[in-house]
């Protein structure tokens, strides 16, 4: 994109959007911020084709929505509403997002320059990637800003959520232990998911979506998605910035995840980190977009290691490089380079606020919950 004043558009565009997500997270409004209730409302998804948006742009539509006052989940092009027998009223301004391009379709040609075709005489064509990755804006508009559009389908909490939950609980083969502290943290040092008994949360979703949040955390164990932000966090301890950027990451993928799963969303004790996150995008704007990646990146990770059994409509197609990490974890045991494990630090353990034993803080060495 082009340049202004120095900064790209690009630059401008995160800037504009780490302004309105720290007045957000001051409020208590920024997306992840916000706990609901299964069935009560759903992210960002697309007019046209139904599919969420994904990353920065669900975080950034969401944030939108709440800022603008919209209240449904859809948005689309102009011309997408426009196929769908609806308009955008005169007057509307759209939200921008971005589209990133990490490939090229290039057309082959044989020696001679002559297109190579296949066997039904169509053009072959190959992917290459790019050498820097290109972003396009291009802008959408909430289906509350439109005419002619069918009315929103609202879902009933069920048990779908737990039950899907469960299974990819189970099939993520994460290795869980059950106290009758009212404390849950990923243990680092152990590789395992410590959690109060499922009795003393206030209801079965918030054990699950706690569960969750944690198997998040396990993600960014060095044999699998080897995360930073974790290995780092874990050494630098509660309260290094690390350890807050990890709960970012952690936060909204749970999000996201409960989402997918139609479990709904629990912030927990997000009001920890409030001061490190609004700090984190001040300094640099572009850490909501990295934060919405590894977020989405960790809940595609839980929900494709149980793919297979997960019913259709829940299946998730895995991104070309989720894909590759997950192949290179099952062959080696590490999806990159892991870094050497530093020595697990002391501990520090948060309370959920959702159980009903009496809050208690000592130390422990997995990010807090």
């Amino acid at each position: 994109m082009a340049r202004s004043n120095g900064r790209s558009k690009v630059d401008d565009y995160y800037r504009q959007v780490a302004d309105r997500l720290i007045a957000q997270i001051e409020r208590g409004t920024a997306p992840w911020t916000q706990a609901w209730e299964p069935g009560t409302r759903k992210l960002p998804c697309n007019v046209k084709t139904g599919k969420p948006y994904r990353g920065m742009n669900s975080v950034e539509l969401a944030s939108a929505a709440d800022h603008r006052g919209y209240s449904d989940e859809r948005w689309g092009t102009f011309n997408q509403v426009r196929d769908l027998d609806g308009r955008v009223r005169r007057g509307e301004k759209g939200v921008a997002i971005l589209y990133w391009r990490f490939e090229i379709q290039r057309k082959l040609v044989d020696a001679e320059g002559r297109p190579v075709l296949d066997d039904e005489g169509r053009q072959k064509v190959q992917l290459e990637p790019l050498r820097s990755p290109q972003a396009f804006r291009y802008t959408v508009f909430n289906a509350d800003q439109c005419d002619g559009l069918p009315a929103p389908e609202r879902g009933k909490p069920t048990w779908e959520g737990i039950q899907a939950a469960d299974r990819v609980l189970a099939g993520s083969g994460a290795r869980i232990e059950h106290t009758a502290d009212s404390r849950a943290y990923f243990d680092l040092d152990r590789d395992r998911i410590v959690l109060p008994f499922k009795e003393q949360f206030a209801s079965a979703p918030t054990y699950y979506q706690s569960a969750l949040h944690e198997l998040g955390h396990w993600t960014g164990h060095p044999s699998r998605l080897n995360r930073a932000t974790l290995i780092e966090g874990t050494r630098d301890g509660y309260g290094s910035k690390p350890y807050a950027r990890e709960e970012l990451r952690a936060e909204i993928s749970s999000m996201i995840t409960g989402d997918r799963l139609k479990l709904g969303h629990d912030p927990g004790r997000h009001a920890s980190y409030v001061g490190a996150w609004i700090q984190a995008l001040r300094e640099d704007p572009r850490e909501i977009y990295r934060a919405s990646k590894d977020a989405q990146g960790i809940s595609d990770y839980v929900l494709a290691l149980d793919r297979d059994r997960l019913p259709e409509q829940e299946r998730i197609e895995r991104p070309r490089q989720l894909g590759l990490e997950l192949e290179k974890a099952a062959a080696a045991g590490y999806s990159r380079a892991a870094p050497a494990t530093p020595d697990p630090p002391a501990r520090t353990y948060v309370a959920l606020p959702n159980v009903t034993r009496a809050p208690e803080r000592s130390r422990s060495a997995g990010p807090e919950r």
